[in-house]
């Protein structure tokens, strides 16, 4: 009856409020993630790309990352390579990316030990090759491409959230 017909009124009223809450909460996180990204860094659907401008080997890159609570970034995507590769375009220093064939030598892996579903190897690349010094890391350079170099190597860290 009329007792009914009363809650859900009261329940429509209601939802109408929740609803001016969630655009106000959806517009202010907006603008949180456009002043979080400026000026270091990048976004790609749910993944945002931060660097400090740090330049480090890559276990420190990596722990770096760790203790920031991400990872290395790991593009799995023309866009998310494309997003890594503005970064190093703007700190003109090549990066490390997450991936490495330590476990096994010529078979790249994320640190999950997951596969490569995406790579964008230069041509020749990788070729496990720097005068003899192993080479179970990945960098990236200003046109996007990547090469193998060694672990020790002095690269800008990307980090991925």
């Amino acid at each position: 009856g009329e007792s009914g017909l009363a809650e859900v009124n009261a329940l429509k009223q209601r939802v109408t409020i929740l609803d001016g809450h969630l655009r106000r909460f959806q517009n202010a996180f907006s603008q949180y993630k456009k002043a979080v990204l400026f000026p270091d860094g990048q976004a790609v659907g749910e993944k945002i790309f931060k660097t400090t401008g740090a330049v480090k080997s890559y276990s420190d890159a990596e722990q770096l990352c760790r203790e920031a609570k991400g990872q290395l970034a790991s593009p799995r995507s023309e866009a998310e390579n494309e997003a890594v590769t503005q970064m190093v375009r703007a700190q003109k220093k090549n990066a490390y990316l997450s991936m490495n064939d330590i476990s096994t030598e010529g078979r790249f892996t994320y640190p999950t030990g997951e596969i490569l579903v995406y790579s964008n190897w230069a041509k020749g690349e990788p070729n496990n090759s720097d005068e003899g010094q192993p080479e179970n890391c990945v960098e990236i350079h200003p046109e996007g491409k990547w090469n193998d170099v060694p672990c020790s190597k002095q690269l800008l860290v990307i980090c991925e959230f």
